[in-house]
């Protein structure tokens, strides 16, 4: 970009965006003013977060390397390679000699960067790149001198930064860009553990005023954390995405995960993000721009899947995708998947007075309807079969209520459960003899609250084989309820509880949903 005057017609706006997060890896020679810009190879083991110091031995060339333990054992083995194509074998060898980690010097106009991903099988030792240039200068100086190299960085950075930097009505000569309180957001955003993967996805998508689309790729994050993340405010609009599978290729869209509705920012605002936090189930968010309604004897239905604890959180099904050749057949978080993700089984099906009138692989599209009012029963079944997803597993939601021919778009009725889960982030409760839900009952947002509603609460813990009988409900006001769950005595930690919840209000609509194991218990 090349600086400009101001513009004295129209309007103009330069942007550039920026994603950034702590270093990954630092190496200072101790003592030196080298300049040694190292990077992971892609599939390293990482460093001790807390930091290492190794001294470096030159161990030689791939074609005639010195791994002998009595040079390398203990130590950073720097070693040429002039094809980079040998790295981790050379890293099995060298961990075998006892060597602590591995420096790899590509040849001559190779890049050392490369993204580092935390799928599939990690290398035997730490392994990282440097360029031609920078391993030259480390291996002249290691020929008389020590050389001891300080270790810092993480592949668990703390924070994010997501930013816009905008210049408007002309670019400057210097486009250097503060980020401060007043041009940013702080987010505190929790990534719950959902299953064994230790890492999950997510993307930010973000648009200016004038933007008509955004084009952004995935990025890791660890699971179980919170993260601060910086956001610019203003009038960028944003939209987070987050899967609860490992992505193993950042270019392609996430497919399975829960998004959030595109928003701004303020400037300093203080913002919570959390992710997959309990009870995740089918229903229809506040905020959604979807709404179910019946528009003359057309129902058209739009319910999520899965939305999570928090508002405006919700996912579609996933369905599977094929994707070839590109990594061979296995698991997600290891590389090698047939298909990503690997598809949730979903199945809705609409009664009217008793009668079958329909039935669809989701509660979203079109239902067509006799003419005139009746009784209605819409019940949705979702069933998600992975390691990666321990709760929320098997859900069965039915809704009441009756509905008449209408001229006119007309909101359906349709009771919604929110839940209240004091868990960690692996969806577990700890301790205690006794713990509390918060649920609220409510209609999608555009109908006025239900009045008169009563709530029954059942819970299971051996995945609803039996039932708790009804669990203690107290009722808040507004729609609010507490419920106390007693855990059995001959329940020990670890296991799941599955809740039975059932709402109606003074009109007759109803709704009965149980979420198969909705969350642990821990100690």
């Amino acid at each position: 970009m090349n600086p400009t005057s101001k513009v004295t017609d129209g309007e103009f706006e330069f942007n550039s965006r920026w994603e950034m997060t702590a270093p990954q890896i630092r190496t200072e020679v101790r003592g030196t003013d080298i300049d040694l810009k190292s990077y992971y190879a892609q599939l390293s083991t990482p460093f001790d977060s807390k930091g290492e110091q190794l001294t470096a031995v030159d161990a030689g060339t791939k074609e005639n390397p010195d791994l002998r333990p009595s040079t390398v054992r203990g130590k950073l083995a720097v070693i040429r390679d002039e094809t980079a194509a040998a790295e981790y074998d050379l890293a099995e060898k060298a961990a075998k000699a006892g060597a602590k980690g591995l420096m790899i010097v590509l040849p001559k106009g190779m890049l050392a960067w490369t993204p580092w991903k935390p799928t599939d099988t990690r290398s035997a030792i730490p392994t990282i790149r440097v360029d031609a240039a920078d391993g030259a200068e480390l291996l002249q100086y290691m020929e008389k001198h020590k050389a001891v190299i300080d270790i810092s960085g993480t592949v668990e950075s703390p924070y994010l930064y997501d930013i816009r930097a905008i210049w408007q009505h002309q670019i400057p000569q210097d486009v250097t860009y503060t980020v401060s309180d007043r041009n940013t957001a702080q987010v505190k955003a929790t990534y719950t553990d959902t299953g064994s993967l230790d890492w999950s996805s997510e993307q930010r998508f973000s648009w200016r005023p004038y933007s008509d689309y955004a084009v952004e790729t995935s990025r890791w994050v660890p699971t179980g954390k919170t993260r601060t993340e910086y956001v610019t405010s203003g009038d960028t609009q944003w939209r987070h995405h987050v899967d609860f599978l490992t992505n193993p290729w950042p270019n392609i869209p996430l497919l399975s995960g829960l998004r959030d509705a595109p928003r701004t920012f303020k400037a300093g605002e203080k913002a919570t993000e959390e992710w997959y936090k309990a009870v995740v189930r089918p229903s229809i968010p506040r905020g959604f721009s979807r709404p179910s309604v019946r528009n003359g004897d057309l129902l058209s239905l739009a319910i999520p899947e899965f939305t999570d604890a928090v508002t405006g959180h919700w996912a579609r099904r996933a369905l599977p995708l094929d994707l070839g050749g590109i990594g061979g057949a296995g698991t997600p978080g290891t590389m090698d998947v047939p298909t990503y993700p690997q598809g949730d089984t979903v199945a809705a099906v609409l009664y009217r007075d008793g009668e079958k009138v329909g039935e669809a692989a989701a509660a979203w599209g079109d239902f067509e309807i006799p003419a005139g009012a009746a009784g209605y029963r819409l019940d949705l079944t979702t069933e998600r079969k992975t390691e990666y997803w321990q709760t929320g597993t098997r859900t069965a939601t039915s809704w009441t209520f009756r509905s008449d021919t209408a001229a006119k778009e007309t909101l359906l009725p349709l009771l919604q459960v929110d839940y209240g889960v004091r868990a960690d982030l692996s969806n577990t409760v700890g301790g205690g003899k006794r713990h509390d839900l918060d649920l609220t009952v409510r209609n999608q947002d555009g109908l006025t609250a239900p009045t008169g509603v009563r709530l029954k609460v059942e819970a299971s813990f051996d995945d609803g084989k039996t039932w708790k009988g009804q669990v203690r409900v107290k009722d808040r006001g507004h729609n609010r309820f507490t419920a106390t769950v007693e855990r059995p005595g001959e329940h020990r930690p670890g296991a799941y509880v599955t809740l039975r919840v059932t709402a109606s209000d003074k009109a007759g609509n109803t709704v009965r949903q149980t979420v198969e194991r909705a969350y642990l218990l821990g100690k």
